[in-house]
C-alpha cells in the first residue's frame, strides 16, 4: 500500500466569503449575549396598571371572587348578581398564587372608592400558606403591573429560591423576550374582557366552552392530579401571605372568606384527602376563627351530594357545564352553613 505524504497534499483554502460570514455571525451572537449586559442597561419595568383599579371601580361590586383557574370554572360571577342582586365580579387570573391576590387585595380591592362587603379567596390543598405568586411559570410583568413600588416587593413573603431557579430568574431580567412566551394574559378571566367590549360575560363563556369542549373527552384517569402537602400549618403560616391578608380586611373593614376547594373526590365519595391536609385544614380553621375569618372547607360538605368525581375535568377543575350548578349549591352553602364551619365573624 503506498502511503500519502499529506504534507504534500495541496491544502484547501477558505473562502474570504466564508470567513467574512463565520465572523459576521460571531459577531452578531456576541452583541446579542453581551450589549443587554452593559452598566446603563436595564430591563423595561412594567409600571403599575392603574386602568385595573379604575375598571374595578366602575364595577361597583359588591361580592368580589380572587383566585385561580380552580375559581374560575366553579363560580360565575354573573349567576350570583342575578341570584343575589348584588354586583359580583371575579378576578381570577389562571396560574396564581397568595402573592398575585394580596396584590390584588391591597392595590387593586382596596384602592376602590366604593369598597365591596365581602371577598371570597379561593384554594386548593395547603396552597393559601405557601409564599409564592403563581402555582406554574412565573410572570414578572404580571407581579410588576400589579405593583405600586417594586422596592415594596421586597419586603413580602419569598420562598427560598435553588440556584437553577435564581439562574434562570437572573437570565430573564437580562434578556426578557427569552421569557415571553410564558407571560400569561393579566386581565382577570372572568369579567374584564367583557367589561371592555360590552359583550355579556355568559356569552363569551358559552362561546369559550363551545370552543374547547374537545378536551372534555380525554380520558380522566390521565388527568387526575393528586393533593400534595408542603408542610405543617404552624411552621408555614407566619412566613406566608396570610396574616397580611387578614390584616388588609380589618385595615378597609370586609369581610374575608376562605374557601378550600375540594380535590376530584374517590369513588365512593369520600374526601381525597390525606392526614396531612386534613390536620392542616382543622388547624387553619382554628387560626382563622381566632382572628375572626370565615372559612369553607369544600371536603367537609361532600357529603351533600352537590360535588361528585363526575363534575371533575381533571384532578382539581371542574367541567364547565357544571359551573352554574356549582355556583348555586355554593350559595345554598353558604346561606346553610353554620358560624362553626366559617370562623365567627359577623357579617358586615
Amino acid at each position: 500500500m503506498v502511503k500519502l505524504d499529506t504534507d504534500l497534499m495541496p491544502k484547501k483554502a477558505i473562502s474570504p466569503l466564508r470567513c467574512r460570514t463565520i465572523l459576521t455571525i460571531l459577531a452578531c451572537t456576541a452583541t446579542i449575549l453581551i450589549v443587554p449586559m452593559l452598566p446603563g442597561r436595564s430591563t423595561i419595568i412594567e409600571p403599575f396598571d392603574q386602568a385595573r383599579v379604575n375598571n374595578f371601580n366602575a364595577s361597583r361590586a359588591e361580592n368580589v371572587f380572587i383566585g385561580n383557574s380552580l375559581l374560575d370554572t366553579r363560580i360565575n360571577p354573573d349567576l350570583i348578581s342575578e341570584l343575589t342582586g348584588a354586583k359580583t365580579v371575579s378576578l381570577a387570573i389562571d396560574g396564581t398564587a397568595p402573592g398575585i391576590w394580596y396584590l390584588q387585595l391591597s392595590n387593586v380591592v382596596a384602592q376602590a372608592e366604593k369598597r365591596p362587603s365581602q371577598v371570597f379567596i379561593f384554594f386548593h390543598d395547603d396552597l393559601i400558606t405557601r409564599p409564592i405568586y403563581f402555582t406554574g411559570i412565573e410572570d414578572d410583568s404580571l407581579v410588576n403591573s400589579l405593583t405600586k413600588d417594586v422596592k415594596d416587593l421586597e419586603k413580602l413573603p419569598a420562598k427560598s429560591r435553588s440556584i437553577l431557579e435564581k439562574f434562570k430568574d437572573a437570565f430573564s431580567k437580562f434578556y426578557p423576550l427569552s421569557n415571553l412566551p410564558n407571560r400569561r394574559s393579566s386581565d382577570p378571566v372572568a369579567w374584564l374582557a367583557a367589561e371592555i367590549t360590552g359583550i355579556e360575560n355568559t356569552y363569551l363563556s358559552a362561546r369559550s366552552d363551545e370552543f374547547f369542549s374537545a378536551s372534555n373527552l380525554r380520558e380522566q384517569a390521565d388527568l387526575i392530579q393528586q393533593p400534595k402537602f408542603h408542610g405543617e400549618f404552624k411552621v408555614t403560616v407566619n412566613d406566608s401571605f396570610l396574616p397580611m391578608f387578614i390584616d388588609i380586611a380589618n385595615e378597609i373593614n370586609i369581610a374575608l372568606v376562605l374557601v378550600r376547594v375540594a380535590p376530584r373526590p374517590n369513588h365512593d365519595g369520600t374526601p381525597n384527602e390525606t392526614s396531612e391536609l386534613a390536620k392542616y385544614s382543622n388547624e387553619l380553621q382554628n387560626y382563622l376563627a381566632e382572628h375572626n375569618i370565615r372559612y369553607l372547607d369544600m371536603n367537609k360538605i361532600l357529603e351533600t351530594g352537590f360535588i361528585d368525581a363526575a363534575m371533575y375535568y381533571d384532578g382539581y377543575h371542574l367541567k364547565h357545564r357544571f359551573r352554574d350548578q356549582y355556583t348555586e349549591s355554593f350559595l345554598m352553602s353558604i346561606t346553610n352553613s353554620s358560624s362553626s364551619v366559617y370562623g365567627s365573624q359577623a357579617e358586615q
